[in-house]
């Protein structure tokens, strides 16, 4: 098991140990400037849950690290961080790599049923994470919110009983697909089989992409296996209970 993160480590530290939590860092809503101020200095500086922060950042950092059993966060700042990173694929990750592959066009303008390959394999792409993503936004994080209210309020609403009834967070991990693999693919045409190309650094850039992307999904995956249900788990027998 790797070194745990905890709230006196300063927050300049974190990131130079370990750069993969910036793209977290900046999610949890958490900018830039830490000076030489710890975690739990930064994080009450900008109003995040200081053990909400510590029990993501692990999970990220270490895949062998196992969260409090208690999560004592709210659900309603790990949703907010959820749509956040939804945002981010959205409009940044997915948009900058589409329009890489736009770009080869030229390239391979000498062999255009390579070009129509990428470029509809990868539309297709985002049509299955788009489809993902609906999933979560419109049925996944409405669910948990509305569990959570009940919870809160100590009463079960017809509102859930209505949307939810049948619902649990176990029907989500069924439909809980691997959005990356495609990715994979997508890598494999890239290195073998696409011809050699006139620009070697245009096509990196669009490989470390896609490799980033895909590690990013990947991590993102592994804190709602990790964090998310077993929350859910817990709202749900607390919902039983009452």
């Amino acid at each position: 098991m790797l070194m745990l993160i905890t709230a006196d480590m300063k927050m300049a530290d974190l990131i130079h140990w370990d750069f993969q939590l910036l793209a977290f860092v900046q999610r949890i809503g958490i900018p830039l400037g830490f000076r030489e101020r710890t975690i739990n200095e930064v994080c009450e500086e900008h109003n995040v849950d200081v053990d909400f922060f510590l029990q993501l950042a692990n999970a990220f950092h270490d895949t062998d690290y196992i969260p409090k059993e208690n999560f004592l966060f709210k659900a309603e700042w790990l949703i907010g961080y959820l749509r956040r990173t939804h945002l981010n694929y959205l409009e940044q990750k997915i948009p900058e790599i589409q329009e890489k592959i736009v770009k080869l066009e030229v390239d391979l303008k000498e062999t255009t049923q390579s070009y129509e390959l990428i470029k509809n394999f990868f539309t297709e792409y985002i049509r299955e994470f788009s489809t993902h993503i609906e999933l979560e936004e419109k049925t996944v994080f409405p669910f948990v919110l509305s569990l959570s209210k009940c919870i809160e309020e100590n009463k079960i609403s017809e509102d859930f009983k209505t949307n939810f009834g049948n619902y649990s967070i176990d029907n989500y991990l069924e439909e809980h697909n691997d959005i990356e693999e495609k990715l994979f693919d997508l890598k494999n045409i890239l290195i073998k089989y696409l011809p050699p190309p006139n620009d070697n650094c245009k096509y990196n850039a669009l490989l470390f992409d896609i490799f980033r992307l895909e590690q990013d999904l990947k991590d993102h995956s592994k804190l709602e296996e990790k964090v998310l249900i077993p929350k859910v788990r817990n709202m749900e027998k607390e919902l039983e209970n009452l």
